[in-house]
C-alpha cells in the first residue's frame, strides 16, 4: 500500500510503497496489465516479483496513469515515452520510486542494520570512516551508503569507485537533512546536494 507521496520544491516527487499485498492483489491494482505479467515471468524470486509490481503501482500513483518502464543495458530504468526521469529502489518489503520532469534522478532506500558496519570499508574512504559519529554509527553509515547509491544512479556512469570517486562531505546525522557530495568519475566532476530522511527501519536519500 502507498504510505508516503511527496513533491518537493525542486520538482522531485517520490512514492513509498509498503508491500503488504499478494502478487494477485498488486496485479489487480495494475488492471492485470498483460505486458507487466509477461515482464515478471523470468523472475524466479517471489520477493523480486513483488518489488517489481509494487514499484509499478507506486509509479502509477505518482503520475496518475499507467506507465511503461524499460531498462538501459546497465540496468537503469527509464520510461518508454521519455516523459519523465525516474529512479527506483527497494529494501525489505518497501519499494520506492522517484520522478522528475527534466532532471536525472538518484534515489535509494536502505535498511538500518548491522550489515553496513561489516561492509563500510568497501564504500567509504579513510576520511569518511574517520567522520562517522560513534553515537549513531548505524544511522550515519546507512545514510552514507544510501547517498553513494543515489549518487551512482544520478551520475549514470557504469563503473564508479565508491571509495575514491564519490566523496561525501562530513555531516552530523539528524532525522533529516542535506548533505553535499562530489564525484570525480566524470569529466565535469560535479557537486550534488542530497536530501536524506531517517525512518525507524530505513533511510531514504535522493538527489537530482
Amino acid at each position: 500500500m502507498l504510505i508516503e507521496k511527496h513533491t518537493y520544491d525542486n520538482g522531485l516527487a517520490i512514492a513509498l510503497w509498503d508491500i503488504q499485498e499478494s502478487e494477485e492483489e498488486l496485479m489487480s491494482l495494475l488492471n492485470n496489465d498483460e505486458v507487466v505479467a509477461e515482464e515478471i515471468i523470468p523472475f524466479t524470486s517471489t520477493k523480486r516479483r513483488l518489488e517489481y509490481l509494487a514499484s509499478r503501482c507506486a509509479l502509477n500513483e505518482l503520475t496518475g496513469k499507467e506507465q511503461r518502464v524499460c531498462y538501459h543495458e546497465n540496468g537503469a530504468p527509464y520510461l518508454a515515452d521519455n516523459s519523465l526521469e525516474i529512479s527506483i529502489s527497494h529494501t525489505g518489503h518497501y519499494a520506492l520510486v522517484a520522478i522528475h520532469p527534466t532532471a536525472k534522478v538518484g534515489i535509494d532506500i536502505e535498511r538500518i542494520g548491522d550489515k553496513v558496519e561489516r561492509v563500510k570499508h568497501k564504500f567509504l574512504s579513510p576520511a569518511e570512516l574517520e567522520s562517522i559519529d560513534t553515537r549513531s554509527s548505524k544511522i550515519h553509515l546507512t545514510i552514507l551508503w544510501a547517498a553513494k547509491e543515489a549518487m551512482y544512479k544520478v551520475m549514470g556512469i557504469e563503473t564508479v569507485e565508491f571509495t575514491e570517486q564519490i566523496i561525501i562531505e562530513p555531516f552530523t546525522p539528524y532525522m533529516e537533512g542535506e548533505i553535499i557530495a562530489h564525484e570525480t568519475a566524470s569529466t565535469e566532476k560535479k557537486t550534488y546536494k542530497l536530501q536524506y530522511k531517517v525512518y525507524p527501519e530505513f533511510v531514504i536519500v535522493h538527489t537530482i
